[in-house]
Parts: structure tokens; sequence; C-alpha cells
């Protein structure tokens, strides 16, 4: 945004304010330690990066990516009952990673699905389309996440610590109208989801397990939704890595095949790790095995096998095929929602390649992206190295990306506060867009589809990814106009 002489003032005053509020309201995590504190295992704290302001944006493709949420929440629901569907879509992506995935769905229905109810919480992530001057702005959806959508808790905190600034600088006559800031309760919603979900287990003495990775940086952010557990619902929580799982739990075929994790029945099942093959990476396995452990159990999951299959690339591109999405949405108004989101989504899989798109995208590398089907940031290839890619990929490795269309955003100037160090940046942001779901299993099945809340991630607009907790990101609000 354009900054007057008066607001260019108050910049450091606000960085200042902004680096107290963030401490003292939880908006941290854990520095990434140099090789000699990790060998002498010094923890460091340090404030979430945030921006100093708001960032504008356009009212009604807010609106429309909100909308969206519980149309996704529907559409991940409606194809994780497709068992065929995900087999057969999945069956030749060159991906250990994802065959493993499979082949855990395909043992847990062989042997009968324990538990009907799941619990969903996602995050549909959007960026704002304006590649030709003029040309009307538009959202394109640039991934679903399935499992381990993070970042809630802090991302509620940014919006707090947003308010602050505003209401206690005057802001206002700067453009910041709190009326036009977003209330975002991100935190609150994905606890009570969990909670409900709780709640539906109904079993007296049950507690929810968070599942972790080792050495997790980002644990504040875990740490908000058990503390809310506790605070607004009395719900226990606590924490086990997938090894620690292995080792220490258990499935009581003799008892409804309840988990038991040190001796302690689990009611909810919530996975903040599993997403990536480096959490799994013990040379017996041990992770696959608790990964199965808990997908053969009576604990309701979040997500459930097929909930996290849902999440892969590929089928995010095959939906994008002409009359398959028309599978999964009957209502029109919806359909055509979620295919106004899709942008341009391609095969590389050697059964059905488009080598026309390949040829272009060679030629033009700045105008695709690769992804691979793993969640998780910092994997995806961008511009020159798309063309090399393409190129000098084998078949097989080709198959466990997808490509896509690059989504083109116009940059703007705005400052940040990152290790305590005031920027100005040119930057592009990615709206992501909370949604909880659950569905009991049965006919009448969906007990629970809204949206939960609101992420918004800033990037400097040289970066190509906006993960914050892998370091290329900050945390954002919009202010709509």
């Amino acid at each position: 945004m354009t900054t007057n002489i008066k607001f260019e003032e108050k910049l450091n005053e606000l960085k200042e304010q902004g680096i107290d509020w963030a401490f003292a309201n939880g908006l941290i995590m854990i520095k990434k330690p140099t090789e000699e504190e990790a060998k002498n295992n010094i923890i460091n704290i340090t404030h979430v990066p945030f921006s100093l302001y708001p960032s504008k944006m356009n009212r009604k493709l807010f609106n429309e990516a909100s909308e969206l949420a519980k149309d996704y929440n529907l559409l991940v629901h409606n194809i994780s009952k497709d068992y065929d569907f995900l087999q057969n879509t999945l069956k030749d992506v060159f991906d250990d990673f994802t065959q493993m995935l499979l082949n855990i769905q395909r043992k847990v229905v062989k042997e009968g699905i324990k538990q009907k109810i799941s619990l969903g919480i996602f995050r549909s992530d959007y960026m704002f389309h304006n590649k030709i001057e003029g040309e009307e702005e538009r959202i394109y959806q640039v991934e679903l996440n399935t499992i381990s959508s993070s970042l809630a808790v802090v991302s509620n905190r940014v919006f707090n610590l947003h308010k602050y600034l505003i209401g206690r600088n005057d802001l206002k006559e700067n453009g910041y109208e709190l009326s036009n800031h977003p209330i975002n309760e991100s935190d609150k919603e994905i606890s009570d989801s969990i909670a409900l979900a709780h709640r539906l287990y109904n079993k007296e003495n049950s507690v929810v397990l968070m599942i972790t990775q080792e050495g997790e940086r980002n644990i504040y952010d875990q740490k908000g939704l058990e503390f809310q557990l506790w605070t607004n619902h009395g719900i226990k929580l606590i924490r086990r890595t997938m090894k620690e799982i292995n080792e220490r739990g258990k499935v009581d075929e003799a008892n409804s095949s309840i988990l038991v994790v040190d001796g302690i029945e689990i009611s909810v099942a919530y996975y903040r790790a599993g997403y990536t093959p480096n959490d799994y990476t013990s040379s017996g396995g041990d992770e696959w095995k608790a990964r199965l452990l808990v997908e053969r159990s009576l604990a309701i999951k979040c997500p459930t096998i097929a909930h996290h299959l849902v999440g892969v690339k590929k089928v995010q591109q095959v939906l994008a095929q002409p009359g398959v999405l028309e599978r999964f949405i009957k209502d029109k108004d919806s359909l055509e929602r979620v295919k106004r989101s899709f942008t341009g989504l391609y095969s590389l899989s050697k059964e059905d390649i488009d080598m026309t798109i390949v040829k272009k995208a060679i030629e033009s590398p700045q105008n695709y992206v690769m992804k691979p089907q793993r969640e998780g940031g910092g994997n995806n290839i961008y511009n020159d190295q798309v063309a090399v890619a393409l190129k000098s990929m084998s078949p097989e490795e080709l198959s466990s990306y997808i490509l896509m269309d690059k989504i083109m955003s116009k940059s703007f100037k705005t400052h940040v506060v990152r290790d305590r160090q005031l920027l100005e940046i040119e930057g592009l942001y990615e709206l992501g867009i909370y949604s909880v779901f659950i569905s009991n299993g049965h006919d009448e099945d969906i007990v629970l589809n809204k949206q939960a809340g609101i992420l918004l991630r800033t990037k400097t607009a040289n970066s190509d990814e906006v993960g914050v907790a892998a370091g290329f990101g900050l945390l954002d609000s919009p202010i709509l106009e």
C-alpha cells in the first residue's frame, strides 16, 4: 500500500508494539537452532513472522472463497466413500509414499472399518489471478489440504494483533476500518470440532491424541488447541509421535478394537504429522505400523486414510477432467462454484500424459508449476527447472507429479516483521479457508459442515513457496474493500 509520511513515522513504533504483543499472546514459534544450539539442546523462542498491518483484498473474491468451504467438505466426503475411484485413480502414481497409503486403505477396507464416524479439518488455499491488465481478477485453488491443516491458532493471533494495532494507533485514517477486518475464530472452530468428535465417541476417561513430529517448531500453534480443548470443554489431549505410538500403543480387539496408548483409551486421533515421507523414516517401518494400527482402531481419525488420499494432487488433477466432478457434486450451484475455482491441471502419468501441454511447458516453463502428490511445502518445481524436469525425468518419475498452470498475482508493497527486523517487501499472498466436517457414517450422515476460519500468508514476490513453518512466508490478515 502507499504509505503517507505520518504513517511511515509510526512504523517503528508499530513494530515494537507488534513484537511485544506477539510474545505476550502466543504468536510464537521455536527458532530453527544452529548446529551448536542443537548439540547443546538449546531452544530459542521467536515471534512468528507477521505483516505490520492487514493487506487489501477484494471482498467479493474473499466471500467466494469462504462460500466454497462447505462445497469442498462435501466433495472430500463423497470421494472418500468411493473406494474404487481412489484406488483406480492413484494406482499408477509412481510414488512409494502414496502406494503405502493405498495399501493401508486396502487392508482396513478388507478387514472392515471399525469406526464409521470421521472428522475432517481441511484447508483450501487460493491465489488471486490477474495476469492480464484490465482482466477481471478471480481466485483459483492452489491445493486442498486434508491432513495436518496447521496455523489455525497463530492465524487467529495475527488477526487479533492487527485489530489491536489498528485500534491502539488510530489507523482508521490510514484506510484500516475495523468493520472491514474479518472476524477469525479458526482456533475455536477447530478445537470445537475436535471436542464434538470426542463427545460422539462418548467413552468416559478417553482422551484426544495429537500425533506429532519429533522436534516440532510450531508447537505453540498446536498447544493452543490443547489448551482450548481443556479450558472450553474439559477434554484432555496427549501428544505422541508415530514412533511412540508403535512402541506403546495397541488395539484391544477383545474390547471393540479400542486404541490404547500408554494405558489410555483414545477417542480422536488427530494427525499433525504423517503427511510427508520424512515422517516415515525408521528402517523397521515403525511409523507405517503406527499408521496402520490407528487406522484399524475404533478411534475417530482426523483424517481417515481415505480423506488423506483425497488430498493427493493426482485426485485434484483428475477432478478437473470433463464429467468427473459431476460424479461427486449433484447440486448445480455448488458444482459451478467448484469448477470455477479450478485452474489448468494436467496429468504427467505415462498412461494419459498430454504431450501438447508438456511441449508448451518446456517452451514457457514460467507459466507452469510441477507439484508432487504429497502435501507439505518446499517440494514444488518452478520456472526453468520445470523444463529441466520435464526433459530429464523418466516416465515413472514424472507420474509422481502433476502439472498446473501458474497462478499470476499482482504484487503489492507492505511492511513485515521477521526476527524483530522491520522490512519493506514486494509481496504476494495466498488465502486459506479452514473448514470442519463430521460424518457419522449413516445414511443421513452429516453432523457438521462449516467454514472454520481464515489463514492469510504473504511471501516476497520473488519467492515461489509460502509455507510459514518451512520459512518461506509470514502471517497476514485481509482488509476487505
